[in-house]
């Protein structure tokens, strides 16, 4: 018996006997040494994979494994070897590992790649389950042919029974009803699988033939906008939708999350939808972007707990961790909770998070793992492109290859604000201050934002250009006068521009400190020690002071003690990062 197979058995013994763990650690230490081995053939070193992808499944660590089987065959070399007969395992183990991360989408598509002749029942059994799952048109000829293929199959037969059963009941109804409804799931379906430019476009003809005024329909397809960066005519549609149902709540927590840049916006929206319904996670989420937005990460992070331990499955109110998490420099926990965001609902967004996470966490191989996917799942999507560049410009050997997506990114859609971003950082990092300049100014009156005139701001100080670097950082205060860059950016740039001055206002700053400094021990010498305020006053305050400022009426939210009582250290991370 060879070494490999060997090997492979003592592996298989461990995982029969329930020690996975020791398992997984033989399989490292001794399966993959040998599958980067150049001197084993590739049938052994198949083999090793397919254990070692066993012992992580089995420990649920499935996008290790998914990586480790894509790492495996994305070489040429490795693909020329393997026979069709292995491929077809192969799409297979990855079939299986889409369906244990509820990707039935792209385990269905994986499944499709095994000519017909060569399908199994299984196969056939998981391709129909997964087709019923996302509302594929070809679920009903999937499972007939599973029937065909194994007429003990009940499960086949309940669903077709089952199928015919509704279509006798539309028949029942009336026609254009029977269109409304195969309409909107088709739009559904089409926003699960990443496709918005198509669900955007079936929901306007839903809307079209009867249903202008249904403010969900409206919302649905404001959020496909988003998703595909058009903010504008996003924004037009969630205030439309709004003024049709004052109450709405579907949709509101991606709304939020669009207004996060506009504090008195998302304000506005938590108020209405706590007042509307204090019980669902959208309203708490918005509030939670407002603290956001306003710096105060900790009081973030308790709002969003909150709308977390009011809907688990709220796949918004962990992007939102994530968003928080992030803005306070904590990458690795931005990344657990983008993830299971991800695994709840798959967007866009999720998959832009987790990318941003994993790049700000330095952990450029699993954020290329997952840009790829974005990029597979939406070709003609500038985000998705953009993500695959940002990852490649990491990397001086993909410099010219990460310039290029970032540019056909734009190419798409000028909009793309993470492209220009990174271009120009690219430009900046080479020392081409001219060609990052003249990349903001091309790009610049399509993203007006205070992010971006702060980045316009922060290469026109590289470049020396101080009274136009003054008057930009100023531009994006006007924008957002809480922006800390901003603000951080334009005192330096004023002590550069004014030297003197600015040691004098040093000099009267550090006394006034040292006055204000004995003062605040001589009234502290005075005051009775009343106990600090609790969490859920500080907030209730926080949340008094702002309403007087918009001029609203202020009501009392009630926030769970536990949320409260927790220190405001961020969680550690529970995902495993390998």
């Amino acid at each position: 018996m060879s070494t490999t197979q060997t090997l492979v058995n003592e592996v298989h013994e461990l995982l029969n006997s329930d020690l996975n763990d020791s398992a997984l650690q033989l399989a490292e230490l001794e399966c993959k040494p040998l599958m980067l081995s150049s001197h084993v053939p590739v049938d052994e070193k198949l083999q090793l994979l397919r254990i070692y992808s066993q012992c992580l499944n089995k420990l649920k660590q499935h996008r290790a494994s998914l990586r480790a089987i894509t790492d495996f065959v994305s070489g040429p070399t490795t693909r020329a070897q393997l026979s069709s007969e292995q491929l077809e395992e192969i799409a297979r183990d990855i079939a299986g590992i889409r369906w244990n991360l509820n990707e039935h989408d792209l385990c269905l598509a994986q499944l499709r790649q095994i000519p017909k002749s060569h399908r199994t029942i299984i196969d056939l059994a998981r391709m129909a389950r997964s087709a019923a799952m996302i509302q594929s048109a070809d679920a009903e000829e999937l499972y007939a042919e599973l029937l065909r293929m194994q007429p003990n199959a009940t499960e086949a037969y309940t669903f077709l029974q089952a199928r015919r059963k509704q279509q006798q009941k539309i028949e029942a109804l009336d026609g254009s009803i029977y269109h409304d409804v195969a309409s909107l799931a088709t739009a559904r379906s089409l926003m699960q699988r990443l496709e918005y430019r198509a669900a955007a476009a079936e929901l306007q003809r839903l809307a079209r033939r009867r249903h202008r005024g249904n403010a969900r329909i409206v919302a649905l397809e404001a959020t496909c906008h988003f998703m595909l960066n058009e903010v504008r005519r996003a924004r037009m549609l969630y205030e439309r939708a709004r003024m049709l149902d004052p109450g709405l709540m579907d949709e509101m927590a991606t709304y939020a999350e669009l207004l996060a840049a506009d504090r008195l916006a998302v304000y506005a929206l938590g108020n209405q939808l706590l007042k509307t319904d204090q019980a669902r996670p959208e309203g708490w989420i918005a509030m939670a972007r407002y603290f956001l937005a306003v710096g105060q990460t900790q009081e973030a992070l308790a709002i969003v707990w909150k709308a977390q331990g009011l809907a688990p499955d709220c796949a918004e109110a962990y992007c939102t961790e994530g968003a928080i998490q992030m803005a306070a420099d904590c990458p690795e926990e931005a990344a657990e909770a983008y993830l299971k965001g991800h695994e709840l609902a798959r967007s866009a967004r999720t998959f832009r998070g987790v990318v941003q996470a994993y790049v700000g966490g330095s952990k450029f191989k699993e954020a290329f793992v997952y840009a790829k996917e974005a990029a597979e799942l939406m070709p003609k999507h500038a985000g998705a492109l953009a993500l695959v560049g940002i990852v490649l410009s990491h990397s001086p050997e993909s410099s010219d290859k990460a310039a290029r997506l970032l540019q056909a990114a734009l190419d798409i859609d000028c909009r793309c604000t993470e492209a220009v971003g990174a271009l120009a950082s690219m430009h900046v990092a080479a020392q081409h201050l001219d060609a990052a300049l003249g990349t903001i100014e091309k790009y610049l009156p399509d993203n007006e934002s205070e992010e971006m005139y702060t980045r316009y701001a922060d290469v026109l100080t590289l470049a020396n250009e101080l009274p136009k670097a003054a008057a930009n950082y100023t531009t994006a205060l006007t924008i957002n006068p809480d922006y800390e860059r901003a603000r951080v950016g334009w005192e330096r740039v004023d002590k550069l521009m004014h030297p003197g001055v600015a040691e004098n206002e040093e000099e009267i700053d550090e006394h006034e400190h040292e006055e204000n400094d004995v003062e605040q021990d001589d009234a502290d010498d005075a005051v009775v020690d009343d106990g600090e305020p609790t969490m859920d006053d500080r907030i209730q305050d926080h949340l008094h002071r702002h309403y007087m400022d918009v001029g609203m009426e202020h009501q009392e939210y009630d926030l769970d003690e536990e949320i409260h009582a927790a220190p405001f250290a961020h969680r550690a991370p529970s995902f495993e990062y390998d």
